[in-house]
């Protein structure tokens, strides 16, 4: 035989073992459920995924990603939180029912001032300091209030909600964005930026946000240098795709 048919029959029989082999195969999308969204999406290659329900952990080394709902975005957002527990109230779950608006947030409230925070919250404060005496027909009117006053709430930019993520991060007085961009992923329109050292102008991280029905979905760099974690974040934030809501 021929050294270049051995050199053809070699490079033939590296691709089929390739193809045929778990590093070089597709990766296929897996379904993860994060906080109420139910996603589509791809671990980057080499990558360990952890599953903790709100927040999805992608793990290599010391560098690690998180994806996480961070709860209610938007006045609808927390619209759709208080009916759940005036739901469960009216199903009998008393306990879950208060547990649900004592555990209530979400940035329409956050980013309020503290008067308005305060007229917000009046309607259930009044009735529920002693939550035993309070008969059911009474918390029920309680919850009308706030859900009328959470409709009542003013919107809130994407801006303010990076800001407010930023704020919130362990190392957020000390970034500033370097970069944002638009990014339209599977229909679904992300907010990308990038962030630096606001006085080295290094360690640049990446951080995506996304208001999905109401809802706040952060993609973030937890650890990790960019040159390990730049091209897993953005081929996570690619692959990720939001099911469609039951009619």
């Amino acid at each position: 035989m021929s050294r270049p048919v051995e050199r053809r029959l070699a490079l033939v029989a590296a691709i089929a073992a390739c193809l045929t082999a778990p590093a070089c195969s597709r990766r296929e999308p897996q379904t993860v459920l994060v906080g109420r969204h139910e996603l589509r999406l791809v671990t980057p290659r080499g990558w360990e995924h952890l599953d903790h329900g709100r927040q999805q952990l992608f793990r290599v080394g010391e560098s690690e990603l998180a994806l996480e709902d961070l709860g209610p975005a938007t006045p609808e957002g927390l619209t759709n939180e208080l009916r759940e527990a005036e739901q469960l109230l009216h199903d009998g779950r008393r306990a879950d029912a208060l547990a649900r608006v004592r555990t209530l947030h979400g940035l329409p409230i956050s980013l309020s001032p503290w008067q308005a925070r305060a007229d917000f919250w009046s309607p259930w404060t009044d009735v529920t300091y002693n939550p035993d005496i309070a008969d059911d027909a009474t918390l029920g009117r309680a919850l009308e209030h706030l859900i009328r006053n959470a409709g009542a709430l003013p919107a809130v930019s994407m801006d303010q909600l990076v800001e407010h993520v930023l704020t919130q991060s362990h190392q957020g007085s000390r970034r500033e964005i370097a970069r944002k961009e638009a990014r339209d992923v599977h229909g679904a329109d992300w907010v990308a930026i990038e962030t630096w050292d606001r006085v080295s102008h290094m360690n640049r991280q990446r951080l995506a946000c996304l208001e999905a029905e109401g809802y706040l979905l952060t993609l973030s760099t937890r650890r990790g240098q960019l040159e390990v974690t730049g091209a897993a974040f953005d081929s996570l934030l690619a692959s990720i795709e939001l099911s469609p809501s039951p009619p």
